[in-house]
Order: C-alpha cells, then structure tokens, then sequence
C-alpha cells in the first residue's frame, strides 16, 4: 500500500518540474490591459465602480513596469475618482494560467461630481476647486488566463483583487475590491 506522504511528495515534485521546466519565453512583450471593477472603501456605505487601463511592457515573462490609468464613481459625496499611477507586476509564467502580483504608487484625485459643472476643463487637468489630490498604494493579487494566441499576439482574461491604501484622512483610508478584465499582449 503506498502511504499518504509519498504521493503528497510525488505531487510536490511534479508540480515543481512543470513549474521549473523550459517555456518559450519571449525578450520582451508590450501590453494592455483593461479591467472593470467594484468594491467598497474605508466610509460606511461608499461603493465605488471603476474602470482601469494597465499599459506596460513585460521582461522576460516574470518582471513588467506599468503605468495605470482608472477612472470610477463613489457613493459617498458622490465623488469622481481618478487615479495615475506608476508601477510593477510580478508574474509567474505557468502557460496558460498566469498568476501575478501588482504594486502601484498612486495619485488620486477625488472630486464632488456637482462641482466638476462649474470648472470642467480645469477638472479634466487635475487643478480645479474642490479636488482632493491623494497619494496612496496599491497592492493587487490575480491571474490571467491566455485564450487565443495570433502569431506574436495572445489574448488574456483576468480577475484580480486589490487594496488601495492611503496615509491621510482626506478621504477614505482604504478601498478594496475586484475586478475582471481582458487584455492584449503583443511579442516584440
């Protein structure tokens, strides 16, 4: 009779070979991707709906620097939130099922939407009244999965977590949520 241990250590062996085998790994490969998200914030009753670009360039499979653009609408205040920023994903290459980790230094802006009617253009830009100009960090956990591939082009659906973070207490402290997207990778 084989015993509980050896199959638990086979299985840990073999999880590890495939992981460690040789992929097709390209040098270099351009991306974007989009996401629609919801969650909630540090405030009592503050939904919030978002949509995000993340465009990037990924090194090897594993390493990508991004930049990160997200806009969306809270409850509280009824507030408009914009976001830039600047960050890294960390991906672990298991084709097709990717698992990643994203860390993002991030500019917010959240804005009353009633006050946008009087200054929009100046809304737009990021200096008009009633704008609170945040900075923050955010933390994501998720995963893509390839599902077509064209040549030097694969097609990628995801599903992500996260929690943004921020250090004052002109806004919510904390937003968290998830979201699903789809995304383009293209081989350099």
């Amino acid at each position: 009779m084989i015993s509980r241990d050896l199959i638990r250590s086979a299985f840990a062996a073999s999880s590890l070979a495939l992981c460690l085998l040789p992929q097709t790994a390209r040098a270099t490969d351009f991306y974007a991707e989009g996401t629609l998200a919801g969650g909630a914030s540090g405030w009592e009753d503050d939904p919030h709906v978002q949509g995000a670009l993340h465009v990037g360039f990924e090194f090897l499979d594993i390493v990508s620097p991004e930049l990160l653009g997200r806009i969306g609408y809270s409850a509280v205040d009824e507030r408009l939130l914009a976001v830039l920023g600047l960050g890294v994903k960390l991906a672990l290459p298991i084709a097709p099922f990717t698992p990643y980790l994203r860390v993002t230094a991030l500019h917010q802006h959240e804005t009353p939407v009633d006050a946008m009617g009087h200054d929009a253009f100046g809304h737009v830009m990021g200096v008009g009244d009633g704008i609170r100009h945040r900075f923050g960090v955010e933390g994501a956990l998720g995963a893509s999965l390839t599902f077509a591939t064209i040549d030097k082009t694969s097609f990628v659906a995801q599903a992500e977590g996260y929690v943004d973070a921020f250090p004052d207490d002109r806004g919510p402290v904390v937003y968290g949520g998830g979201g699903l997207g789809i995304g383009v990778q293209v081989g350099l």
